[in-house]
């Protein structure tokens, strides 16, 4: 038996999170977006490396997500409370990395759009 391609398993396991869960499309949209408005305001590296940084962690903390809660209904299919716990628990970080992100995004970003908008008037 052969060893599959641990490469290969990733892009799969990425690609089942994207097919699956609408949280992370909603999560790779926002990354496309700010990766985006970095290239238009050309932003620092600096910046870069925070939008960057902030983007991945959230969609990292959404795939730990996906995985936790698969694993919990695996192994408890009907409803336990400790189990929703963890569920919630897991749910917690990828909103805190979500805000995180936010304000990241707002301290990049709006001294950008706000020298655009002066340069339109």
């Amino acid at each position: 038996m052969r060893k599959k391609n641990r490469f290969i398993v990733a892009c799969q396991g990425i690609l089942s999170v994207f097919q699956t869960e609408q949280n992370f499309r909603i999560h790779l949209f926002a990354f496309v977006a700010a990766i985006s408005f970095g290239f238009v305001f050309q932003i620092s590296k600096m910046e870069w490396i925070a939008v960057l940084s902030c983007s991945f962690l959230v969609l990292i903390c959404e795939i730990f997500n996906t995985a936790i809660e698969k694993l919990c209904n695996h192994v408890s299919p009907q409803y336990d409370v400790h189990i929703g716990k963890v569920k919630d628990i897991s749910a917690a970080a990828v909103f805190i990395s979500a805000i995180l992100s936010l304000v990241i995004g707002i301290i990049v970003f709006i001294p950008y759009f706000i020298k655009w908008y002066c340069d339109l008037a």
